[in-house]
């Protein structure tokens, strides 16, 4: 599978999911928020894994896609459910490192009308190293897993939305995720790893679209 496809298949998904969204809202320019939204983000990421039983921390650099949807329940705070995946491709395409976050997310504007923000969430988590990958949009089937893991993950994040005329809010963020899976299993059931915790430091640009204005 080719590791462009499958990254890229995920971006049109979402943008196809957006769309219905976006045409609601076209030709609004109101700085303020309000009501229903989605964001769609997509960033660099930078991943170190840390466990009880290595001998080293390793690292990993990686992309990561953030799709966000939710509320606001009023002009200083939003609310969402979003699902972060960050992957890191071997050389040859067809074995893959991945993480991926399930969190409730909420968001804090110091002031109402202006566009800067802090993020925090807190879910589920996981990681998993797979090899023969076959495509899914978030939950992908593969030939081979050498190791996979679950446990709970928190995010925080730091942020700015911006507004022009006739155009959704284009967001710049930076996030860090840290997570704590425990142990990790190979297929048979056995201990591959134990204690395994992991950090993705994550920097890149989304676009929110909202049902209100």
């Amino acid at each position: 599978m080719d590791k462009n496809l499958t990254f890229g298949s995920r971006v049109l998904f979402l943008l196809a999911l957006a769309s219905p969204v976006g045409g609601a809202v076209a030709g609004q320019a109101a700085t303020s928020r309000g009501g229903a939204w989605i964001t769609i983000a997509l960033s660099y990421g930078s991943a170190h894994f840390f466990c009880d039983t290595c001998q080293s921390h390793s690292h990993a650099d990686g992309m990561d896609l953030m799709v966000a949807i939710g509320g606001t329940p009023s002009s200083h705070w939003r609310a969402a459910a979003a699902l972060e995946v960050w992957e890191h491709w071997f050389p040859g395409g067809d074995t893959l490192k991945e993480t991926t976050n399930g969190t409730v997310s909420f968001y804090y504007y110091p002031l109402a009308r202006a566009g800067f923000f802090l993020e925090g969430g807190f879910g589920l988590s996981d990681y998993r190293m797979v090899r023969g990958l076959r495509e899914g949009i978030f939950f992908e089937n593969a030939d081979k897993t050498f190791f996979k893991g679950f446990g709970w993950g928190a995010r925080g994040a730091i942020g700015y939305d911006i507004r022009m005329s006739h155009v959704p809010w284009i967001k710049p963020r930076v996030s860090l995720t840290h997570a704590r899976l425990g142990t990790l299993h190979d297929p048979f059931g056995t201990a591959a790893a134990t204690g395994w915790k992991q950090n993705v430091l994550s920097a890149g640009l989304g676009v929110t679209i909202g049902m209100g204005s």
